[in-house]
């Protein structure tokens, strides 16, 4: 049976050319485990590569020992997609094919965000209440012209003057729907 060669967490440290800070966080997480207290370098490795979400473009300096990023089963520095050694199993395309629907997520939610602020897109929700408010009002309007002129066409003969009255009143109501004020962008109402 071969010898467990086991180092302290700054020896890992050091071996993976990341910080102590990073080690203890990962033994805290439970991506990587302790053995007595001691770290098993090729275990912790696998654990690493298996349990560790590797940030794109996050600069990585190389390992002491020679080991390189693509033999740990790490991403190669500044790139998204699944490394060559990834093994190909059950389970394993999905966790790209998911992570690249987030981050295409993610990068849409933070364009619309863009959008709003230059002033190039308002809320579907704040139009359609200055706009229901709008015809509303519009309608009101529109169902009190009969109760209004009613008693003023009544007594009316000249078609030019009936014709003048219909005419101030349906402006009226369609200023109603000229005047609205839509929200202004960056969801403000």
């Amino acid at each position: 049976m071969s010898q467990v060669n086991l180092i302290s967490q700054a020896e890992y440290a050091k071996r993976r050319g990341c910080s102590e800070a990073a080690v203890s966080k990962a033994i805290s997480g439970n991506r990587i485990s302790l053995i007595d207290g001691k770290i098993d370098p090729s275990v912790a490795d696998v654990q690493w590569a298996k349990n560790t979400r590797v940030r794109t473009g996050a600069g990585r300096r190389p390992a002491s020992d020679g080991v390189s990023s693509e033999q740990l089963g790490l991403m190669p520095e500044g790139t998204a997609e699944k490394p060559a050694s990834e093994p190909a199993g059950p389970g394993g395309d999905d966790y790209w094919k998911s992570r690249s629907r987030r981050e295409a997520a993610e990068a849409e939610l933070a364009e619309m965000d863009l959008a709003t602020k230059r002033g190039e897109l308002i809320q579907v929700k704040a139009v359609e209440l200055v706009w229901g408010s709008a015809l509303a009002s519009c309608r009101e309007h529109l169902l009190q012209v009969r109760a209004r002129l009613a008693p003023m066409l009544a007594v009316e003969t000249e078609t030019f003057r009936i014709e003048q009255l219909l005419d101030l009143e349906h402006n009226k109501a369609l200023n109603f729907l000229a005047g609205v004020e839509l929200p202004k962008p960056g969801g403000g109402a």
